[in-house]
């Protein structure tokens, strides 16, 4: 490569090879990777800088993102308030990034001004919290996207009122929370969202209070409560699992028990998605399985309505499918067919306090 410069009156010619450019070149790219990285050296300490390479270690009241470059496991005790920089406490991003976090964790938002997610893991990230986790307060808790990974063994997790969801994955994510984590949804917010292409969830034996909808689907995905099962426990008025994707959308929720609250429903379908129930339990629930569009399919599991209006099913639209020998209950109905349809192969309905069959239909299949 050839540069024509002046210096002064001269006039120069400057010749740089392709070794140096490609020099340059290399520098350059490096310098973007390491500006990516913070606080991923290893080691929290009060003295550490959490500057990329900096034998100091972490800062531990920093937030911490990992691009590959840095440590696999990270130590210390660590507490970030997500106020102070308004980003997310925990990034993680890359094919080749696999972070451990094997110290305790906590994670807040005291001033309420962040938004954003207190966990963001993408682009085939992977993040293991090992260690003791609280976090709390926060606007949204767990989002994994893009084939992104996240693992936690223990703690707590909980967003504010009026935050977002508790944990979110979308176009390939991965999420995994094992028997002794615990989810607070603030009240009026959702536990499990599933967007985009979709993503997985395992529940193994987690627990979730105090949410409004349990998990939502906006796409295809897999929520599986695991060899323990899992516990969603709703709000007054709440809704435990509900489909709102497209024709095209396939969830399956697996191994769960939805535990309701006054005026809550236990699963719904109002997209034009197909939602499918295995070893579901809903319970306290005033009703069970509401379907007005879509299709929904109960595999084995229970479903008992309670309460003044107490209905087992509701169908409206849409085709609900009864297999397995699923047992629905409903203190009023146990199965109320008004449009749609519906098909039941094997299992047993009851209403009116356990006695009658149950069943009003305007478009019974069976």
């Amino acid at each position: 490569m050839v540069m024509r410069c002046v210096l002064k009156h001269h006039v120069c010619l400057c010749v740089l090879s392709t070794a140096v450019l490609a020099g340059l070149a290399l520098i350059t790219a490096q310098t973007k990777v390491y500006a990516e990285s913070l606080n991923c050296n290893g080691i929290a300490n009060t003295y550490g800088t959490g500057v990329p390479g900096n034998p100091s270690g972490d800062n531990p009241n920093k937030r911490i993102e990992c691009d590959g470059r840095g440590m696999k496991d990270l130590s210390g005790k660590r507490t970030i308030d997500m106020d102070k920089d308004l980003k997310p406490a925990v990034k993680v991003h890359g094919r080749t990034t696999n972070i451990t976090i094997v110290g305790k964790l906590t994670v807040t938002d005291n001033g309420k001004r962040n938004t954003g997610p207190a966990i963001q893991v993408y682009n085939q990230g992977v993040l293991t919290l090992a260690g003791e986790v609280s976090i709390t307060g926060v606007h949204k808790g767990i989002v994994a996207e893009s084939k992104g990974s996240v693992i936690v063994t223990r703690g707590v997790i909980g967003v504010r009122e009026g935050g977002g969801a508790v944990i979110e994955v979308k176009n390939g994510g991965d999420v995994m929370l094992i028997k002794e984590v615990k989810v607070n949804g603030g009240g009026n917010n959702t536990g499990i969202e599933v967007g985009g292409t979709g993503g997985t969830v395992t529940l193994g034996g987690a627990s979730f209070t105090g949410v409004n909808k349990g998990i939502v689907f906006k796409g295809s995905g897999n929520v599986m409560g695991g060899a323990g099962g899992a516990t969603i426990n709703l709000a007054d008025g709440g809704v435990g699992i509900k489909m709102e994707g497209t024709g095209r959308d396939n969830a399956t929720v697996m191994n769960m028990t939805i535990n309701g609250g006054r005026g809550s429903v236990g699963a719904e379908v109002t997209g034009e998605g197909t939602l499918v129930l295995n070893k579901v339990t809903m319970t306290n629930v005033q009703t069970g399985a509401r379907v007005s569009n879509g299709k929904l399919t109960v595999m084995g599991g229970e479903i008992q309505a309670s309460g003044v209006g107490g209905t087992g099913a509701e169908v409206s639209g849409g085709d609900l499918m009864l297999s397995g020998g699923v047992k629905i209950a409903g203190t009023t109905m146990g199965l109320r067919v008004a449009g749609g349809s519906a098909t039941m192969m094997g299992g047993k309905i009851t209403g009116r306090w356990g006695w009658g069959y149950g069943g009003e239909c305007g478009g019974w299949d069976g």
